[in-house]
């Protein structure tokens, strides 16, 4: 059987912090599939929907790694979905910021009901790997267990610790964009004055906010935010690896029923992001020359919480380009 770990991006500390663990307790790393981490993910050559179509059908031991950003993605719905449907076995792992009580969670595909557990849990940790023995080689030694299990605690706890610094930050910019757009100002200018100031509280934005503001995006900028929203891909291949994610971008306009707009355009509008100083190199060929690229922090964070202007104008871009017939399929 294998382990299929379903999980955000955003969250792929967690994860490759957890396949760590399960490897140290005895699991075959050939039996994991984790996404975010190319030793345990998509082959090259294969279309991502397809792949996981597959594995999901054979009726893999599902992690879910629940989190805020979870279920705020897409990519993420339609795995619980598709696992749901073929009733696979699985466990439901919380990262510590997770609120049990959201109306998502309650109202989602997981019974929440069943006992889950957050992944910081020590006792509640060593009582999973148990219950993985009933499917999995887990070693006997109780003594390494306990060790990879306070390893993995210990290795974790700084990851919530900076989420818990990063959303006290937020609510304190929050307040003073409040605290801006509530000063009285002559009619004319408001707008315009109320947008630059909330830009000067909050530097970090990339220069895709400010054209989004501005109305300066192209279609297929727009087109391609939204493929990465909805497949929670934060690097796309580039040079030689082009072709795969064309490929894949084509299955999503499909799925969609979207114009080839985007699939036609790829490679200008990932040079416009990169001349837009969006985008990095984030892996090469043994020759030295580009393969995959990613995408810089506050471009990945403005895409990983979307703004209302930025959910709008997704919106009007996907129906502007909607086939004028359905596929079928």
């Amino acid at each position: 059987m294998n382990l299929f770990i379903s999980h955000s991006s955003r969250n792929a500390n967690y994860g490759n912090a957890l396949v760590e663990l399960l490897i140290g307790i005895g699991i075959s790393a050939d039996d994991i599939i984790f996404s975010s981490n190319d030793a345990f993910g998509i082959p090259i050559g294969q279309n991502i929907f397809n792949w996981l179509r597959t594995k999901i059908s054979e009726k893999p031991y599902v992690l879910y790694l629940l989190s805020p950003e979870y279920y705020k993605s897409v990519a993420c719905l339609n795995e619980m979905g598709a696992a749901w449907i073929i009733e696979s076995s699985h466990t439901m792992i919380f990262t510590p910021n997770f609120d049990l009580r959201s109306y998502d969670f309650q109202n989602g595909a997981l019974d929440p009901r069943e006992i889950g557990f957050y992944i910081n849990n020590e006792n509640k940790l060593l009582a999973f790997i148990e219950s993985l023995k009933t499917s999995f080689s887990i070693t006997n030694n109780s003594v390494l267990i306990n060790q990879k299990v306070k390893q993995f605690i210990s290795v974790i706890k700084p990851f919530f610790q900076i989420e818990t610094s990063l959303s006290k930050n937020a609510s304190e910019v929050n307040e003073k964009q409040v605290s801006i757009a509530n000063i009285e100002m002559q009619p004319i200018i408001k707008k315009e004055t109320i947008t630059n100031r909330i830009i000067s509280v909050s530097p970090n934005r990339s220069r895709f906010y400010s054209d989004l503001i501005n109305d300066k995006l192209k279609d297929e900028e727009l087109l391609l935010a939204k493929y990465i929203i909805d497949t929670d891909k934060f690097k796309l291949g580039t040079g030689w690896q082009e072709s795969n994610e064309i490929s894949n971008i084509k299955a999503w306009e499909d799925v969609h029923e979207l114009s080839n707009v985007l699939s036609n355009s790829y490679n200008g509008t990932i040079r416009r992001l990169d001349m837009k100083k969006l985008t990095e190199v984030s892996a090469f060929t043994s020759f030295g020359n580009p393969k995959e690229i990613s995408f810089v922090d506050e471009f990945k964070h403005e895409l990983l919480d979307p703004s209302d202007e930025l959910n709008e104008k997704l919106k009007e871009v996907i129906e502007k380009h909607k086939r004028n017939e359905s596929l079928d399929f």
